[in-house]
């Protein structure tokens, strides 16, 4: 199934701070408020240093889509240092999501994709892949629930194409996805149940 960009669910962040595009969210009558979801997707705009919301019971992995980049603290425990670590462009980011965390930007505003899974009851798996022009990319979806996300580019999937912003969703499998007339950049989720 192909998820428009423009289909997406504006919410505003728990923290009130800002606004995130809700891509996929699982059960469907789950919400972000409730916190009832087994694992969601989205994505935002970053645009100043800024608190995390939390999310008890979930994991999240974060990748920033564009731009510099940003730095993440935590703070596992109350009185402790900081743990801080700088977060680059398309490297995916795993933290709790049940610990204050805040982030800065390296140098301007950022988007990210963000992964919400329950806490040993979902496993995740996410990479970001490069397909150059023209070429076939065979993606050996191993998950119960598997995503693509266009990070860049155009890609011709079994159901249609994608372009920036959209993504493809499918069960596991062998999935032959094309690269148009340029590099297509794309970032790969697979979500497992533990059950």
């Amino acid at each position: 199934m192909i998820l428009k960009r423009t289909d997406y669910k504006r919410s505003t962040w728990k923290n009130g701070l800002g606004h995130t595009d809700e891509i996929e969210i699982y059960p469907p009558t789950a919400s972000l408020v409730k916190g009832d979801f087994l694992w969601r997707l989205s994505s935002a705009r970053i645009e100043k240093a800024s608190p995390f919301s939390l999310f008890p019971a979930h994991e999240r992995v974060l990748v920033v889509l564009n731009g510099a980049g940003i730095r993440m603290a935590h703070t596992f425990e109350p009185g402790e240092p900081e743990d801080v670590n700088e977060v680059p462009p398309r490297q995916p980011y795993e933290f709790p999501g049940d610990i204050q965390s805040r982030c800065e930007l390296i140098d301007g505003p950022i988007t990210d994709f963000s992964v919400f899974s329950r806490t040993g009851e979902v496993g995740t798996e996410v990479r970001v892949e490069t397909i150059a022009t023209g070429e076939d990319f065979i993606w050996r979806a191993e998950g119960k629930w598997n995503f693509a996300f266009l990070i860049e580019g155009a890609i011709e999937t079994p159901e249609g194409q994608l372009d920036q912003g959209d993504a493809y969703s499918t069960g596991p499998g062998e999935v032959v996805l094309h690269s148009g007339s340029m590099n297509s950049v794309l970032l790969l989720v697979s979500l497992s149940s533990f059950e």
